[in-house]
């Protein structure tokens, strides 16, 4: 169960424990650890409101591809963390996104391939991104951005949307065998 707690209902159960000369009173209410109140609050391990996380997941295994028609074939990636259908990934401009890897027996990445336009991605004819972890926080239009390798059930670190625009991004491991590809576009 989460709880919501606004500041002045905090600093009114802060001061309830403390009378005029500073001793508490028997009576006194507990106040739950502020550990407590973060977890409550919805904040993830890193300190981020998990709520406003945007979160891309990642799978080969049992995907199905996506044909758009703007982007032709697209396979592996798609908003949230289950789906069966890969697709073109939509997100916010300037929000922390975090890459999800849900296969149970494959690593990925997920790379910066080139920018694409609102209605072609000239794909490149083979993997030509990086799959050295960015520092967490760079912005995934950035180029050799990469995930690093994500193991099976993995989470990568909080990167960012950044500016608006059509992002290629594909797999280190899977972009040459498989086709493992999509465009993410921030707006």
């Amino acid at each position: 169960m989460k709880y919501a707690v606004g500041p002045f209902v905090l600093a009114a159960l802060l001061l309830a424990g403390c009378s005029a000369h500073g001793s508490s009173s028997a009576s006194s209410p507990i106040v739950p650890a502020p550990t407590q109140l973060i977890s409550n609050l919805g904040f993830d391990e890193a300190g981020f409101d998990s709520t406003t996380v945007a979160k891309v997941g990642a799978r080969l295994s049992g995907e199905a591809p996506f044909m758009s028609p703007k982007y032709g074939r697209v396979l592996g990636y798609f908003k949230g963390k289950t789906s069966t259908t890969s697709e073109v990934v939509t997100l916010p401009a300037s929000t922390p996104v975090r890459f999800f890897n849900v296969d149970t027996t494959l690593p990925h990445t997920a790379s910066f391939l080139g920018n694409a336009t609102q209605s072609m991605a000239p794909w490149p004819p083979s993997f030509n991104g990086s799959a050295t972890k960015s520092a967490a926080g760079t912005a995934i239009g950035t180029p050799n951005f990469s995930t690093g390798t994500l193991n099976p059930g993995a989470h990568s670190v909080l990167y960012n949307t950044g500016m608006p625009g059509f992002y290629m991004i594909g797999c280190a491991f899977h972009y040459n065998t498989y086709g493992f590809r999509t465009v993410i576009i921030v707006h």
